[in-house]
């Protein structure tokens, strides 16, 4: 199949240029995969998969509701080489591609799309991560992952790769309307999309959903509610088309922390557990007497708000065929971003199961002097006896509440180019414009709190039975950290770029593109760490005239705080690849590649600043990478398999008191192979992937670490989907596991692997009516994904997230 001058085909890769991004189909059905499906993903123009030098995986929407996902983080599970860390719920996802590193949190080397366009430009926002602002939903036509290879060049802050939601366009007349309802869980949600020709050159697509529920691990009121739409027109015409699109999103998702994990064992060889009374498959950690917050600066909140995303984006994409073989393309996107996080993590557990309330165990704060004794919010002061077994566990946490307000986290980017095309050559030249704003305030308080599956606050009493804390809260504050965490940043950025790419048809079977980028910016703004009004005595948090206990050492935001920044950057990438296609079915590729990553917010920790400017080699770091591999495809078989090794230079944050102990400055290396597969025969299919990791600490600003494994990389990962397809009716599995992997990078701790199982049926009812069911976690597997400590000897309990257990879904579709 020779693509090479279909227009419509030409112009999606041209618009795929100018995005920087995976804009093309993989034409397939759940059968069957069609020899040389077509791609466009990151190419000058659009080829067949045997013939491009990319690592592209690509799952259509009937794959990704066999998965059964329940957030955007488990859409990506089954994708080679992809580390998704989807334990947190509808946010805050952790995501790294071919042993590149988390080592703080979310994706900073990635960058999450929607049609083409970045969601945000940075995808570490600490407390604002992409995934917050991006949902699956029935206008979804098909995920593309773009890994390493052109990704450093043809997209900003993205070297490590791309990964973009690819909405449906209204090319035929046509919808769908389904229903879900939780069978285990409280959930229940409406999916609608439609779209149509409406006349021969205009057409049309709109839709989205509506949910309201408590989310698969338990809450004790309505915490999932919300939804979005979206629309899109397109005007196609004799030499290229225009589209407009719209999305308007209002939804709220419970965020789920690291929370009380029992453990056993050694640091090489444990067992992870629930606690009793307290399920960590299931539970959230989440308190019903968390739904009115009163915090400092006059401002109430609620453990409700979850993760609140609030967006409203408008874009265009433009691509004309010109006079000469030229070729223009445009797109551009504004997106009015604004929500909140708020979540309740276990900062510290204490165990009174020995006799006792130490309260400088739970924590520092003053209001905790003198208290000798806990209660319920109710007035019950516990005897020793009720504490021993409080819950049937005798433990007590430190709740740190981060509880913050993503006032504007707003967004533009613009990206256009030309495209000349001679005979066997083609060359690009475009320029990208993006701002981000960053305004983000945290009004970080301390709770206590039991540990149960009906989490309750307590309240801390002194030995003549006088209340000292007030409804669980210990602090407008967070004492423990030395106060990190009542700040307001507030900052903006700009990013200017300017590329060229070209690719040259050398015969029939070699192909070579290079792709060279230059990105410059700067960031402006300023942070304000609000410190303890301890020493002027406190602060009126509440207003009544008086300074309670709490509000002894109330954190407060003070303007004369402020530290201003302005900084600056500039770097080039370039991706050199090559195609040898042997035969129709099989072919060799290899890449090398450079690109940087600018940056952002988490400067703000770990002395990275110095009077207002960036700390130089604080501000760009780059992956190097270089990649071998091969394709292979027919119609009832096929795969790849591509081996990649990477270097990544790191300077990061984690910390959360403000000071240098934050700074996380590592070089890493990582080998690896990656397989994917899929067969077909008959009503049988089967789909599949491996991954093998060897990364490594090279260097690093603790010389301890040097030689270790990066945390929470596993040297293996992998994905079985096997599946069959009968006439009015399919079922399948998902399985989907992982090999230990340590905790931190001291290495020590290992978490266990895992493996877990998803199945998916759906059975014809009539024609167009079908009912799905889909069931996450089959056998409530227990699976470590990230833990706060990286040593268990003579530990009973660490703070750790586990993925959701066993949740059921029954799902009525009517297509139309």
């Amino acid at each position: 199949m020779n693509t090479r001058r279909n227009p419509k085909l030409l112009s999606l890769a041209i618009s795929a240029i100018a995005a920087g991004i995976p804009l093309g189909a993989t034409a397939q059905n759940s059968n069957q995969r069609q020899v040389e499906e077509v791609i466009v993903t990151g190419q000058l123009e659009s080829r067949s998969n045997l013939e491009t030098s990319l690592t592209v995986s690509s799952l259509s929407q009937d794959e990704l509701l066999q998965t059964a996902p329940r957030s955007v983080g488990e859409v990506f599970r089954t994708i080679p080489g992809v580390r998704t860390e989807s334990s947190s719920g509808e946010g805050n996802l952790n995501l790294s591609i071919r042993g590149v590193p988390v080592a703080s949190g979310g994706a900073k080397y990635v960058q999450l799309l929607e049609d083409g366009m970045p969601v945000l430009q940075f995808g570490d926002i600490i407390v604002g991560n992409a995934d917050i602002f991006l949902k699956a939903d029935s206008t979804l036509n098909r995920v593309e992952v773009l890994k390493g290879g052109s990704a450093a060049a043809l997209a900003s802050n993205s070297p490590a790769g791309v990964i973009n939601f690819i909405s449906k366009t209204g090319e035929e007349e046509g919808g769908s309307i389904a229903q879900t309802i939780g069978l285990d869980y409280d959930i229940s949600r409406t999916d609608f999309e439609f779209g149509s020709p409406i006349s021969d050159t205009l057409r049309f697509h709109v839709g989205g959903f509506y949910r309201t529920g408590k989310g698969e691990r338990e809450t004790q009121f309505t915490s999932a509610e919300g939804g979005q739409i979206k629309f899109n027109i397109t005007k196609d015409f004799e030499n290229g088309y225009a589209r407009l699109y719209f999305k308007h999103l209002d939804d709220r998702t419970p965020a789920y922390l690291p929370m009380p994990v029992a453990v056993s064992g050694s640091n090489a060889s444990a067992t992870v557990d629930d606690i009793p009374g307290f399920d960590i498959t299931s539970a959230s950690n989440i308190s019903k007497d968390l739904l009115t917050i009163q915090t400092v600066n006059g401002r109430r909140s609620s453990i409700a708000d979850g993760y609140h995303a609030k967006s409203d984006a408008v874009g265009v994409d433009f691509s004309f065929e010109l006079e000469d073989d030229w070729t223009l393309n445009l797109k551009a996107r504004s997106a009015k971003n604004s929500g909140s996080f708020t979540g309740a993590f276990s900062a510290s557990i204490f165990d009174m199961s020995g006799g006792g309330f130490d309260p400088s165990s739970i924590s520092s704060a003053p209001a905790l002097m003198g208290a000798t004794q806990l209660g319920s919010l109710d007035g019950h002061i516990y005897s020793d006896a009720e504490l021993r077994n409080l819950n049937g566990n005798g433990l007590v946490q430190n709740i740190r509440t981060f509880d913050n307000d993503l006032s504007d986290l707003s967004n533009s980017t613009l990206d256009m180019n030309l495209t000349k095309d001679f005979d066997n050559f083609r060359i690009t030249g475009g320029v990208y414009r993006a701002t981000q704003h960053i305004d983000v305030e945290w009004y970080w308080q301390t709770y206590i709190q039991d540990v149960s599956d009906d989490a309750s606050l307590l309240d801390a009493y002194d030995a003549d039975g006088n209340k000292l804390t007030e409804g669980g809260l210990v602090s407008h504050g967070a004492p423990d950290w030395g106060y990190c965490c009542t700040r307001d940043t507030d900052l903006d950025y700009t990013i200017d770029a300017y590329y060229v790419a070209g690719d040259w048809d050398v015969n029939e079977k070699v192909r070579i593109d290079l792709v060279v980028r230059s990105d410059s910016g700067e960031g402006t703004g300023y942070y304000s760490f609000a410190p303890s009004t301890a020493v002027n005595g406190g602060t009126d948090v509440d207003g009544d005239g008086a300074i309670q206990n709490v509000e002894q050492d109330a954190a407060v935001f003070d303007p004369r705080s402020n530290r201003t920044i302005s900084y600056d950057w500039n770097y080039t990438s370039f991706s050199l690849g090559a195609n040898y296609l042997l035969n129709e079915t099989l072919s060799l590729y290899t890449r090398l590649s450079k690109g940087g990553r600018a940056n952002a917010d988490r400067l703000g920790d770990g002395g990275f600043f110095q009077n207002g400017t960036a700390v130089s080699g604080s501000v760009v770091n780059e992956i190097r990478s270089l990649e071998f591999g091969s394709k292979f495809e027919t119609a009832d078989l096929g795969g790849s398999a591509a081996i990649f090794y990477v270097e990544t230079d790191d300077v990061n944050s984690e910390g959360t008191n403000g000071s240098g102990d934050a700074a996380v400055v590592r070089d890493y290396e990582s080998l690896g192979l990656e397989l994917e597969g899929y067969y077909t025969r008959g009503i049988f299919n089967l789909r599949g992937n491996l991954t093998w990791t060897d990364a490594e600490i090279v260097d690093s600003n603790n010389p301890d670490l040097v030689g270790n494994t990066p945390r929470r990389q596993a040297d293996f990962t992998y994905a079985l989907v096997p599946s069959v397809e009968l006439d009015k009716a399919s079922v399948g599995l998902t399985i989907i596991g992982t090999t230990d992997a340590p905790a931190q990078d001291s290495n020590e701790f290992m978490m266990p692997g895992y493996t877990y199982v998803n199945l998916f049926a759906d059975y014809q009812l009539a024609d167009n009516l079908s009912v799905e069911l889909a069931v996450n976690n089959l056998f409530d597997e227990v699976g470590i994904t990230e833990s706060e400590e990286g040593n268990i000897e003579g530990a009973n309990y660490i703070r750790a997230r586990s993925i959701a257990g066993t949740s059921s879904t029954v799902t009525l579709r009517y297509k139309f």
